[in-house]
């Protein structure tokens, strides 16, 4: 065949198409559940939101009156399974704060970060819940939920066409995506027949599997000592919730004179809690044991300073940032003189790091705290990944970083008031940076404090800064890794004055 004859065959062929290069995605199910505190709550007869305003200056206003939070308590009909007087309307669409908990991220982030990995944004179902009431309560309408939204994808006409592209065709399955408390939501699937058959994978981002500390600092805020109003309200609310006390820790966590033993329900009720409360969540916690979650990936948060252990001294709960150090059979570790050695373990500044655990599943460690770790980079990343088949977390790059570093800082300042804040970690003091961000106006960049060139004698920056105007504010330190931040709020009243 001659080039001309060659020429005329390939002309009449048309131009060579490329075959269609499709992004990663998934034909399944996705279904987020947020943390405590993460789902918009309002009142159903007025309409009134009670949790999850638009306005930071909302939360300064509330959590500064002495009733300013009263309608949130549950009530004895409530308690009573009475429910409807509250309802979650969506997830948390606007930073929110809380004494003790500190900011709460919004998840829209995490929601737009999704939507590329799946094959329509219908894939995605959001499920708010009211955090107030028992896990048990909002795993059986998690359930419900599940069914609901995978047989609505199922329906959308945009899953067949995403089927054909799935391996073998197989029909489309349900992947869990669950923050802090949502996490135990899933958890508690476990124990209702039926509700993981359609469970492909779960994905937990700061679960307390084993309790956290800071809940009972919550209920016992303000015992021994003088405490601003918001967290003397935090307290009073908290006595009243029982997904509060759902989050109380299960794990050795009292210290004693030699050892440490677990919390009990005399303790709760010691702290200001609700005994019968507490030893429902226990009971709750024995039963589960050690129950699996379908493909599990578990990511927590590190290098934060965290609440791990208590003292507990006629009602007076002192926390504390380290445990006892242990022998391989479980022994205490000792010094020369017979005293139990004690070592640091972080997390993620509201759960402890191995509390965070769950029996038999590899970590994933991110940098971060609390109320952002569903919605950084790393958590995003990690997400998408299990959504379109990625196995290895190493596959994940830098995003999930190397970095650990840690940011730490008052919960509640005054406006105009010069507070201290610390980092810490091991990355290079010249090669890091620092802004503070408005949460409120489009994340403006208000101060950029300037961070020491070196670290002071007990290894951390320490830096200053001023917030002229209230507001809900983020701090944001980037270094070698990914950024880490944290949610403040800046008051207009004096913390210890209320009204």
């Amino acid at each position: 065949m001659t080039f001309a004859v060659m020429f005329l065959f390939m002309e009449r062929l048309g131009p060579a198409t490329p075959p269609a290069v499709r992004s990663a995605t998934t034909h399944d199910a996705v279904v987020i559940i947020p943390g405590i505190m993460g789902s918009e709550l309002v009142e159903a007869d007025t309409g009134r939101v009670l949790w999850g305003m638009r306005q930071a200056l909302t939360y300064s206003a509330r959590w500064h009156h002495r009733s300013g939070m009263a309608a949130l308590a549950v009530t004895e009909d409530e308690r009573a399974g009475k429910v409807g007087r509250v309802t979650a309307r969506r997830l948390l669409k606007f930073a929110s704060w809380s004494p003790l908990l500190g900011g709460t991220e919004p998840y829209t982030n995490l929601v737009r970060g999704l939507r590329p990995a799946v094959a329509d944004p219908a894939a995605i179902c959001e499920f708010p819940y009211d955090w107030r009431l028992p896990v048990a309560f909002n795993a059986r309408r998690l359930a419900e939920a599940v069914d609901r939204h995978l047989a609505a994808w199922t329906a959308h006409p945009a899953y067949e066409e995403a089927r054909r592209h799935a391996p073998e065709g197989r029909s489309a399955e349900v992947v869990l995506v669950a923050h802090s408390m949502g996490g135990l939501l899933v958890r508690e699937l476990t124990r209702i027949p039926g509700a993981v058959e359609r469970v492909r994978a779960t994905l937990t981002l700061g679960t307390p599997f084993h309790g956290a500390v800071q809940a009972a600092a919550i209920l016992n805020s303000g015992r021994g000592a003088p405490v601003p109003l918001p967290h003397r309200q935090l307290r009073d609310l908290a006595r009243t919730l029982p997904g509060l006390h759902d989050l109380l820790p299960a794990y050795r966590c009292v210290e004693t004179d030699d050892d440490m033993v677990p919390l009990s329900p005399a303790d709760v009720a010691d702290l200001g809690g609700d005994a019968e409360l507490a030893a429902y969540s226990l009971d709750r916690l024995r039963a589960l044991g050690n129950s699996p979650l379908p493909g599990h990936r578990m990511a927590v948060g590190i290098a934060q300073h965290t609440m791990q252990s208590l003292r507990l001294r006629s009602g007076v709960a002192t926390p504390q940032t380290y445990m006892f150090k242990r022998h391989d059979d479980d022994e205490i570790q000792r010094d020369g003189i017979g005293r139990p050695l004690k070592e640091d373990l972080g997390g993620d500044g509201t759960v402890y790091r191995y509390a965070a655990h769950a029996g038999g599943v590899e970590e994933i460690a991110l940098a971060q705290r609390h109320g952002a770790l569903a919605t950084c980079g790393g958590a995003i990343d990690l997400t998408r990944g299990l959504l379109t088949g990625l196995r290895r977390p190493e596959d994940l790059g830098q995003r999930l970083g190397h970095g650990e570093t840690g940011l730490e800082a008052p919960d509640l300042v005054s406006a105009g008031e010069e507070f201290e804040f610390t980092v810490t970690g091991d990355d290079d003091p010249r090669r890091m940076s620092c802004v503070v961000q408005d949460s409120s106006a489009a994340d403006r960049v208000v101060a950029s404090p300037q961070l020491p060139p070196r670290r002071d004698a007990s290894g951390v920056l320490r830096a200053r800064c001023r917030l002229r105007e209230p507001g809900l504010y983020r701090i944001k330190v980037s270094g070698g890794g990914e950024a880490v931040t944290r949610l403040i709020l800046a008051a207009a009243e004096d913390p210890d004055i209320g009204h």
